[in-house]
């Protein structure tokens, strides 16, 4: 708004790629859902991988490429994995979730429903998990610096592993 346009297009690019990442993951499961061997979220957790992989290569001059590769990960993972024991969930940030756990714990206490209580606890573990997660990811970003995102690969490579059990 005040006629930086350089500046407008810097916070504007990781944004398009976070919609491109959205639109590219829709793409990706409309096409390959009901293919055999291969589960088409395992495809893009392997995108993930590589994109995230690319990051940590790229020296610090380049941060406005790795925020978009970042963001475009990011969309990825939100639009393929939304839901956790059937509850609808935020993968990569935790506010949404703090609102469904907040108002679950609302409703256990007005009406003692124990299936609220549940829903809490999974909203509130999922925040447990991301809070330490981000610890520990800060820690180590300390010591390993923009490789620290190389072991994010290494927990999505897992995941894809273990979603070859669940497939067949």
């Amino acid at each position: 708004m005040m006629k930086n346009w350089n500046c407008g297009i810097h916070y504007m690019l990781p944004l398009i790629s976070f919609a491109a990442g959205v639109f590219i993951t829709e793409q990706i499961e409309c096409r390959y859902k009901s293919g055999k061997g291969v589960h088409w979220r395992q495809l893009v957790l392997l995108i993930e991988i590589v994109l995230l992989g690319i990051v940590g290569l790229m020296p610090t001059d380049l941060n406005i490429v790795a925020n978009m590769l970042v963001s475009f990960a990011c969309a990825m993972q939100v639009q393929a994995f939304r839901k956790v024991h059937g509850y609808g969930y935020a993968s990569t940030m935790c506010i949404g979730n703090l609102r469904s756990g907040t108002e679950s714990l609302s409703r256990f206490l007005r009406n003692k429903d124990r299936a609220s209580l549940n829903k809490a606890l999974h909203f509130f573990g999922i925040i447990l998990i991301f809070a330490i997660g981000a610890g520990v990811g800060g820690i180590l970003s300390n010591v390993f610096h923009s490789k620290t995102i190389w072991i994010s690969t290494l927990l999505l490579a897992g995941v894809a592993v273990m979603m070859i059990k669940e497939i067949r």
